[in-house]
Protein backbone atom coordinates (compact mmCIF):
# COMPACT_ATOMS: atom_id res chain seq x y z
CA UNK A 1 0.00 0.00 0.00
CA UNK A 2 2.47 2.39 0.98
CA UNK A 3 6.24 2.12 0.95
CA UNK A 4 9.02 4.58 2.97
CA UNK A 5 6.34 5.72 5.57
CA UNK A 6 6.77 4.73 9.23
CA UNK A 7 3.14 4.13 10.30
CA UNK A 8 3.81 3.33 13.85
CA UNK A 9 6.43 4.87 16.49
CA UNK A 10 7.73 2.25 18.56
CA UNK A 11 6.87 2.24 22.07
CA UNK A 12 9.59 3.07 25.01
CA UNK A 13 8.50 0.38 27.47
CA UNK A 14 9.18 -3.22 25.77
CA UNK A 15 11.87 -3.68 28.08
CA UNK A 16 10.09 -6.44 30.21
CA UNK A 17 7.68 -7.48 28.55
CA UNK A 18 5.39 -10.34 30.54
CA UNK A 19 4.56 -13.69 30.13
CA UNK A 20 0.77 -14.12 29.08
CA UNK A 21 -1.35 -14.75 31.89
CA UNK A 22 -5.22 -14.72 31.65
CA UNK A 23 -5.55 -13.74 35.03
CA UNK A 24 -2.93 -10.86 34.79
CA UNK A 25 -4.32 -7.31 33.86
CA UNK A 26 -1.44 -5.37 32.10
CA UNK A 27 -0.41 -1.74 33.65
CA UNK A 28 -0.58 0.96 31.20
CA UNK A 29 3.21 0.55 30.50
CA UNK A 30 3.25 -3.20 30.04
CA UNK A 31 3.32 -5.42 27.19
CA UNK A 32 2.95 -9.46 27.37
CA UNK A 33 5.47 -11.09 25.49
CA UNK A 34 6.14 -14.65 23.07
CA UNK A 35 10.28 -15.13 22.97
CA UNK A 36 11.25 -17.57 20.33
CA UNK A 37 7.69 -16.62 18.49
CA UNK A 38 8.98 -18.13 15.27
CA UNK A 39 9.05 -21.63 16.60
CA UNK A 40 5.58 -21.23 17.46
CA UNK A 41 2.64 -22.83 15.62
CA UNK A 42 0.77 -19.66 14.83
CA UNK A 43 3.90 -17.61 13.57
CA UNK A 44 2.82 -16.49 9.98
CA UNK A 45 4.68 -16.65 7.15
CA UNK A 46 5.74 -13.08 6.71
CA UNK A 47 7.73 -13.17 9.69
CA UNK A 48 9.63 -16.25 8.64
CA UNK A 49 11.30 -14.75 5.77
CA UNK A 50 13.53 -11.68 4.28
CA UNK A 51 11.23 -8.99 4.01
CA UNK A 52 10.88 -7.94 0.19
CA UNK A 53 7.94 -5.29 -0.98
CA UNK A 54 8.63 -5.84 -4.38
CA UNK A 55 7.48 -9.43 -3.77
CA UNK A 56 3.77 -8.20 -3.35
CA UNK A 57 1.08 -7.08 -5.48
CA UNK A 58 -0.26 -3.46 -4.90
CA UNK A 59 -3.60 -4.23 -3.18
CA UNK A 60 -6.86 -3.09 -5.67
CA UNK A 61 -8.98 -0.50 -4.54
CA UNK A 62 -12.25 -2.91 -4.35
CA UNK A 63 -10.30 -5.37 -1.99
CA UNK A 64 -9.54 -2.63 0.49
CA UNK A 65 -12.79 -3.57 1.99
CA UNK A 66 -11.48 -7.08 2.85
CA UNK A 67 -8.85 -6.14 4.62
CA UNK A 68 -8.35 -8.11 7.92
CA UNK A 69 -5.23 -5.96 9.33
CA UNK A 70 -2.25 -3.65 8.42
CA UNK A 71 1.35 -4.82 9.13
CA UNK A 72 3.78 -1.81 8.69
CA UNK A 73 7.37 -3.21 8.38
CA UNK A 74 9.83 -0.14 9.75
CA UNK A 75 13.38 -0.05 10.39
CA UNK A 76 14.94 -3.64 9.14
CA UNK A 77 13.36 -5.08 11.99
CA UNK A 78 10.11 -4.17 13.92
CA UNK A 79 6.69 -5.19 12.14
CA UNK A 80 3.66 -3.66 13.13
CA UNK A 81 0.12 -4.94 12.84
CA UNK A 82 -2.93 -3.69 13.81
CA UNK A 83 -6.34 -5.31 13.35
CA UNK A 84 -9.10 -3.75 11.15
CA UNK A 85 -12.66 -3.70 12.24
CA UNK A 86 -15.65 -2.08 10.40
CA UNK A 87 -15.61 0.44 12.79
CA UNK A 88 -12.10 1.74 11.96
CA UNK A 89 -13.11 2.21 8.45
CA UNK A 90 -14.90 5.50 8.27
CA UNK A 91 -17.31 5.72 4.76
CA UNK A 92 -18.32 9.85 4.73
CA UNK A 93 -18.05 13.36 3.83
CA UNK A 94 -14.45 14.71 5.39
CA UNK A 95 -12.50 17.40 3.95
CA UNK A 96 -8.71 17.90 4.58
CA UNK A 97 -7.94 20.86 7.16
CA UNK A 98 -5.24 22.32 4.35
CA UNK A 99 -4.94 25.80 2.72
CA UNK A 100 -7.41 24.60 0.15
CA UNK A 101 -9.70 22.48 2.26
CA UNK A 102 -11.62 19.53 -0.25
CA UNK A 103 -14.60 18.19 0.01
CA UNK A 104 -14.01 14.15 -0.01
CA UNK A 105 -17.23 12.04 -0.59
CA UNK A 106 -16.41 8.64 -2.12
CA UNK A 107 -12.95 8.17 -0.52
CA UNK A 108 -13.40 6.13 2.47
CA UNK A 109 -10.94 6.42 5.35
CA UNK A 110 -8.97 3.83 7.49
CA UNK A 111 -8.31 5.07 11.19
CA UNK A 112 -4.88 4.16 12.61
CA UNK A 113 -3.92 3.50 16.26
CA UNK A 114 -1.91 5.35 18.23
CA UNK A 115 -0.29 2.01 19.47
CA UNK A 116 -0.44 -1.16 17.30
CA UNK A 117 -2.01 -4.08 18.13
CA UNK A 118 1.16 -6.60 17.87
CA UNK A 119 5.04 -5.81 17.52
CA UNK A 120 7.19 -8.61 16.56
CA UNK A 121 11.00 -7.82 17.03
CA UNK A 122 12.68 -10.00 14.54
CA UNK A 123 15.94 -9.67 16.12
CA UNK A 124 14.63 -10.71 19.04
CA UNK A 125 12.29 -12.98 17.92
CA UNK A 126 9.71 -11.87 20.43
CA UNK A 127 5.94 -11.02 19.92
CA UNK A 128 4.47 -8.24 21.97
CA UNK A 129 0.69 -7.56 22.67
CA UNK A 130 -1.42 -5.64 24.86
CA UNK A 131 -4.78 -7.43 23.96
CA UNK A 132 -4.69 -11.26 22.56
CA UNK A 133 -8.02 -10.77 21.10
CA UNK A 134 -6.97 -8.39 19.30
CA UNK A 135 -4.17 -10.32 17.60
CA UNK A 136 -6.17 -13.64 17.18
CA UNK A 137 -7.66 -12.82 13.36
CA UNK A 138 -3.66 -12.06 12.44
CA UNK A 139 -1.87 -15.17 14.18
CA UNK A 140 -4.01 -18.33 13.41
CA UNK A 141 -4.19 -20.54 16.78
CA UNK A 142 -2.97 -18.03 19.23
CA UNK A 143 -6.27 -17.82 21.09
CA UNK A 144 -5.10 -21.60 22.32
CA UNK A 145 -2.94 -19.28 24.92
CA UNK A 146 -5.95 -18.41 26.06
CA UNK A 147 -6.82 -21.55 27.33
CA UNK A 148 -10.19 -22.78 28.67
CA UNK A 149 -11.68 -26.13 29.86
CA UNK A 150 -13.16 -28.61 27.93
CA UNK A 151 -16.57 -29.93 29.73
CA UNK A 152 -14.41 -33.18 29.74
CA UNK A 153 -11.79 -31.20 32.20
CA UNK A 154 -14.99 -29.29 34.01
CA UNK A 155 -17.13 -32.61 35.24
CA UNK A 156 -13.64 -34.14 36.14
CA UNK A 157 -12.56 -31.17 38.30
CA UNK A 158 -16.05 -31.09 40.05
CA UNK A 159 -15.98 -34.38 40.72
CA UNK A 160 -12.95 -33.86 43.04
CA UNK A 161 -13.84 -34.97 46.80
CA UNK A 162 -13.20 -31.28 48.22
CA UNK A 163 -16.14 -30.61 45.73
CA UNK A 164 -19.58 -31.34 46.94
CA UNK A 165 -21.91 -29.58 44.24
CA UNK A 166 -25.50 -28.86 45.43
CA UNK A 167 -28.52 -26.55 43.98
CA UNK A 168 -28.66 -28.77 40.62
CA UNK A 169 -25.19 -27.18 40.00
CA UNK A 170 -23.11 -29.46 37.45
CA UNK A 171 -20.95 -28.95 34.37
CA UNK A 172 -23.33 -27.85 32.32
CA UNK A 173 -23.91 -24.57 34.20
CA UNK A 174 -20.13 -23.60 34.37
CA UNK A 175 -19.78 -20.37 31.93
CA UNK A 176 -16.87 -19.25 30.32
CA UNK A 177 -15.26 -17.45 33.13
CA UNK A 178 -15.21 -20.23 35.15
CA UNK A 179 -14.03 -22.67 33.04
CA UNK A 180 -10.91 -20.55 32.14
CA UNK A 181 -9.91 -20.09 35.99
CA UNK A 182 -10.53 -24.20 36.28
CA UNK A 183 -8.03 -24.49 33.53
CA UNK A 184 -5.44 -22.59 35.18
CA UNK A 185 -6.86 -24.19 38.78
CA UNK A 186 -6.94 -27.59 37.95
CA UNK A 187 -2.70 -27.07 37.12
CA UNK A 188 -2.20 -25.50 40.44
CA UNK A 189 -4.26 -27.91 42.14
CA UNK A 190 -2.87 -31.35 41.03
CA UNK A 191 0.59 -29.36 42.41
CA UNK A 192 -0.23 -29.50 45.92
CA UNK A 193 0.75 -32.52 47.95
CA UNK A 194 -1.43 -33.84 50.77
CA UNK A 195 -0.41 -31.56 53.13
CA UNK A 196 -0.20 -28.44 51.05
CA UNK A 197 -4.14 -29.16 50.18
CA UNK A 198 -5.37 -29.24 53.65
CA UNK A 199 -3.31 -26.02 53.87
CA UNK A 200 -5.47 -24.24 51.02
CA UNK A 201 -8.53 -25.65 52.51
CA UNK A 202 -8.02 -23.87 56.01
CA UNK A 203 -6.74 -21.02 53.69
CA UNK A 204 -10.15 -20.90 51.29
CA UNK A 205 -12.03 -20.82 54.63
CA UNK A 206 -10.18 -17.99 56.40
CA UNK A 207 -10.95 -15.29 53.72
CA UNK A 208 -14.66 -17.63 52.05
CA UNK A 209 -17.20 -17.23 54.35
CA UNK A 210 -19.91 -17.79 52.07
CA UNK A 211 -18.74 -21.14 51.22
CA UNK A 212 -19.56 -23.79 53.28
CA UNK A 213 -17.40 -26.40 54.35
CA UNK A 214 -17.75 -29.69 55.90
CA UNK A 215 -15.39 -30.46 58.29
CA UNK A 216 -16.36 -34.35 58.69
CA UNK A 217 -16.23 -34.50 54.50
CA UNK A 218 -13.94 -32.00 53.95
CA UNK A 219 -15.33 -30.47 51.33
CA UNK A 220 -17.19 -27.34 49.83
CA UNK A 221 -20.55 -26.72 48.94
CA UNK A 222 -20.61 -25.25 45.56
CA UNK A 223 -24.06 -24.38 44.52
CA UNK A 224 -23.75 -21.25 42.29
CA UNK A 225 -21.06 -19.44 39.41
CA UNK A 226 -20.44 -17.58 42.18
CA UNK A 227 -19.17 -20.32 44.90
CA UNK A 228 -16.99 -21.80 42.28
CA UNK A 229 -15.37 -18.48 41.37
CA UNK A 230 -14.42 -18.18 45.04
CA UNK A 231 -13.32 -21.34 45.38
CA UNK A 232 -10.89 -20.76 42.13
CA UNK A 233 -9.79 -18.12 43.12
CA UNK A 234 -8.90 -19.87 46.87
CA UNK A 235 -6.94 -22.43 44.69
CA UNK A 236 -4.97 -19.51 43.23
CA UNK A 237 -4.37 -18.08 46.55
CA UNK A 238 -5.33 -14.05 45.47
CA UNK A 239 -6.80 -13.51 48.88
CA UNK A 240 -4.51 -11.36 51.25
CA UNK A 241 -4.38 -9.37 54.44
CA UNK A 242 -2.83 -6.13 54.02
CA UNK A 243 0.33 -5.91 56.86
CA UNK A 244 -0.96 -2.61 57.71
CA UNK A 245 -4.66 -2.46 58.59
CA UNK A 246 -5.36 -6.22 58.40
CA UNK A 247 -7.38 -5.47 55.66
CA UNK A 248 -8.87 -8.27 54.13
CA UNK A 249 -8.64 -8.12 50.01
CA UNK A 250 -8.55 -9.67 46.56
CA UNK A 251 -6.23 -9.35 43.99
CA UNK A 252 -7.32 -8.32 40.46
CA UNK A 253 -4.30 -9.84 38.99
CA UNK A 254 -1.75 -11.79 39.93
CA UNK A 255 2.21 -11.86 38.97
CA UNK A 256 5.39 -14.20 40.45
CA UNK A 257 8.28 -12.26 41.35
Amino acid sequence: MISDEDIFNLPDDLDNPHEYDTDYKLEDDEWFGIEDFSETDFCIDILTTDFNSAEYNQIALADYNRLKYLCSYQDNQYYYFQKLSRSQTIRRKWFTISNQPEIQNDNPIIILKELPDAIYDSEEDILYFKKLTSITTIFSGIGTLYREATQEDTEQFLENEFINLTDDYDASKVKKANRKRIAMAMDTFNAFNPQQRNSIYDYIKEYCNDLEFSDEDRNFNIGSEENLKQLMYGIEQRYYTTPIGNEKRLANSITTI
